[in-house]
């Protein structure tokens, strides 16, 4: 995107490129309805087909502008568009507010995997998965316990924890597995020394593991097996369940992405061409919270809403500015008609407008602490806000 305002022409490209593989699904969808009669499949069906293909716009013919005011999304679990849109969403909403709890807080990346299993089984496996991470940070918080460990001394303050599942193109098995981000107590090391056999790769030593980590392993080990937490369990098993963890180092993507990795990356068996592998995902998927946060990173409503006001107070400001110009003419485009028109008109929306403020989010918290108390004009951005009304003062 060119600015604040302007949608450039590679977005629009961009968009047609993610909703090409959309009339997949949608056949799967449609042959579901007329195989079965679920009303709800043939809903699906004409949502996903006609995903980002029209848009509500309004135009200014006298400025070349025209204002998307709707585009019609399906939100479908499967559609790369929709999911992809949702994990940026979630990317932009989280990841400032863990940038500012690495001030006081170390940041990890925790991996919790379980053995690749069956297409029938994928359902029971990642059910198991969701019933039982709560029982992971319960430990950490102190609410249960174990002898001899300190979970406390972690210093954990919260989590947020996504949901991603690969395919073997090999043996055709399911590999579901958590990608989480950890608060834990600023400065606390992990000093990874022990070499067990997920340590190798090839024949070679690739990564070794920390205490902790082989706490944790052999902790979800127990945890998915029903079998009690207890230490003489611990200390008993021989090896748990691969688990890592490591230093975000302030990427935090991994949790947040399109929990179907691969979908329809043809390197990667593009699995969800495959009817049979689609309706697996589907029945193991269906009605699951693919993001959930614990602790600190429970709800950032707050931060949302004050990006939300920023982003209506300048839309607003510019409609305002262009409807004293001339008034809109509407009509519904679709998208090649965008992608062909986009070099000769300007297309702005406030989707877009909120996308560019997210970048001056620390900028526009400290405005908003200011103006709460009592420091007004604390900075304006004409250059954004009046952009059109300078041209015309131009011309």
């Amino acid at each position: 995107m060119s600015n604040g305002n302007e949608i450039d022409k590679e977005y629009f490209e961009e968009l047609k490129t993610r909703v090409r593989h959309n009339y997949q699904i949608a056949d799967f969808y449609l042959d579901r309805y007329e195989r079965d009669g679920e009303i709800k499949f043939l809903n699906k069906s004409k949502a996903i087909n006609v995903c980002c293909k029209f848009w509500d716009i309004d135009s200014y013919l006298k400025l070349k502008v025209k204002d998307i005011k709707r585009v019609n999304l399906c939100r479908d679990k499967f559609c790369f568009n929709c999911q992809s849109n949702m994990a940026l969403e979630r990317q932009a909403r989280f990841a400032p507010q863990l940038d500012e709890y690495r001030k006081d807080y170390e940041v990890f990346h925790l991996v919790l995997t379980v053995p690749n299993c069956s297409g029938n089984e994928l359902p029971s496996v990642i059910d198991k998965m969701f019933q039982k991470f709560p029982y992971m940070i319960r430990y950490f918080n102190g609410i249960k316990k174990v002898k001899n460990v300190d979970f406390l001394a972690y210093g954990y303050a919260g989590a947020v924890r996504g949901v991603e599942v690969t395919q073997n193109q090999t043996t055709k098995e399911f590999h579901p597995h958590f990608h989480c981000m950890v608060l834990f107590r600023k400065g606390l090391k992990l000093e990874k020394t022990i070499v067990n056999p997920y340590s190798f790769d090839g024949g070679f030593i690739s990564k070794k593991f920390s205490a902790l980590e082989i706490l944790l392993q052999k902790i979800w080990y127990l945890l998915l097996n029903n079998e009690r937490v207890t230490a003489k369990a611990i200390e008993e098993l021989k090896l748990g369940y691969d688990v890592q963890m490591s230093d975000s180092e302030g990427y935090y993507h991994e949790a947040f992405k399109y929990a179907c990795k691969g979908a329809f990356d043809e390197s990667k068996g593009a699995f969800l061409y495959n009817e049979q592998t689609f309706w697996t995902l589907y029945e193991a998927l269906h009605n699951r919270r693919m993001i959930q946060g614990y602790g600190l990173l429970y709800n950032f409503d707050e931060c949302e809403d004050i990006l939300k006001l920023e982003a209506d107070l300048r839309y607003e400001q510019i409609i305002y500015t262009l409807r004293e110009l001339e008034k809109p003419t509407f009509r519904i485009e679709n998208l090649d008609e965008i992608i062909e028109k986009v070099s000769s008109w300007r297309y702005i929306s406030k989707g877009n407008l909120k996308r560019f403020l997210e970048g001056k989010r620390a900028e526009i918290e400290a405005k908003h602490i200011l103006l709460a108390e009592g420091v007004e004009n604390f900075f304006e951005d004409p250059e954004q806000i009046s952009i059109f009304e300078k041209e015309e003062e131009n011309k």
